[in-house]
């Protein structure tokens, strides 16, 4: 019991290290978020359909946490920063707990189209944490070669799910996500630029598919520049602090 109890007290350690207060802080506050919205629609509606799901996604907030406890290779899982179920989390929230669960893809106007923005940006930053599991190839990675290999990861989960859409709604016609195909009266700024080509509504699916992986990369591209920009400037900050040890080093010899 008390090999556990130091278990856990390592892990939630960890987590404070690994992230700032302000992020540590964040991090909870979206659970409790989350469970309090679950507990509201429990009361307020106990036979909704969506409590389902939304206990799930709750759930998914802890996806990094039990996988660090849970899976295996641990030597691995270990390596998974706690940073990435911060990106994971945003994710989750915005898009299966508000999108599905409180159905603000049918209440907001475009609001699938900017969680295909977001999704660019967050993914692409789920990918530069998981190049941090091989951090003994580190000092070998160019502060280039990482952003684009973040950059190639978001650009295949994102193909990868579009996919996923495709089978779900060819073969199952009831999938809540043919609800969500590019319309002129839920998405009119997209619907102008992509949808008038579209000869019938059993087109707008495919320019939909297309709308979201251009939403996708639009997000992508400023997360890349960003990145490069953070990982070149920490770059040249450890050069200069390696420098810095030689010269001292030669000097005290």
């Amino acid at each position: 019991m008390k090999k556990l109890k130091n278990f856990f007290i390592h892990e939630i350690n960890s987590l404070k290290n690994s992230v700032s207060k302000t992020e540590y802080i964040l991090w909870w506050l979206v659970r409790m978020a989350m469970l309090y919205a679950l507990i509201a629609l429990l009361f307020k509606e106990p036979g909704n359909t969506n409590i389902l799901l939304l206990s799930l996604n709750l759930l998914a907030t802890f996806t990094v946490p039990l996988a660090r406890i849970l899976l295996f290779p641990k030597r691995i899982l270990k390596k998974l920063s706690f940073r990435t179920q911060t990106f994971l989390d945003i994710m989750i929230f915005l898009g299966s707990f508000l999108g599905q669960g409180m159905e603000f893809n049918h209440k907001i106007t475009s609001y699938d189209k900017f969680l295909h923005l977001v999704a660019g940006a967050v993914i692409l930053l789920i990918g530069n944490e998981l190049v941090d599991m091989f951090k003994e190839y580190d000092d070998k990675i160019s502060p280039l070669l990482r952003t684009f290999t973040a950059t190639g990861f978001s650009f295949v989960a994102i193909a990868l799910w579009e996919v996923f859409e495709f089978f779900v709604d060819y073969y199952w016609p009831e999938s809540s996500n043919q609800a969500y195909n590019i319309s002129p009266e839920r998405d009119p700024f997209f619907f102008k630029i992509f949808g008038y080509g579209a000869q019938n509504e059993n087109q707008w699916a495919v320019f939909d598919t297309n709308v979201d992986m251009f939403c996708a990369i639009i997000g992508a591209i400023p997360a890349a520049i960003i990145l490069a920009t953070y990982l070149n400037k920490k770059n040249n900050r450890k050069n200069k602090s390696n420098t810095h040890k030689t010269e001292k080093e030669k000097v005290n010899i």
